[in-house]
């Protein structure tokens, strides 16, 4: 059995199963969703410059309300200001 991103044999190395893709080193698995840049079925790398911006931005003020709504004051948390 060959993996599904290296083409190299599986057996002996750590190799998981993929529904759907089938068998691959864990190692080339992790590689390639770092690359593809998904995120909870998000493809970030398909976002154009204002969506990305606006995700950004969200995620920002979902970080400071989960901080502040802690009630988690510290010296080093600064608001960032858009």
């Amino acid at each position: 059995m060959r993996c599904h991103y290296c083409e190299k044999a599986v057996l002996g190395a750590n190799p998981i199963t993929l529904a759907g893709i089938g068998p691959a080193h864990d190692v080339c698995h992790q590689i390639q969703l770092t690359s593809a840049r998904n995120f909870k079925g998000l493809d970030i790398a398909q976002l154009d410059d204002v969506q990305f911006n606006e995700l950004s931005d969200l995620v920002m003020m979902e970080k400071n309300s989960r901080v502040s709504s802690l009630g988690q004051a510290s010296d080093s948390f600064e608001i960032e200001l858009f």
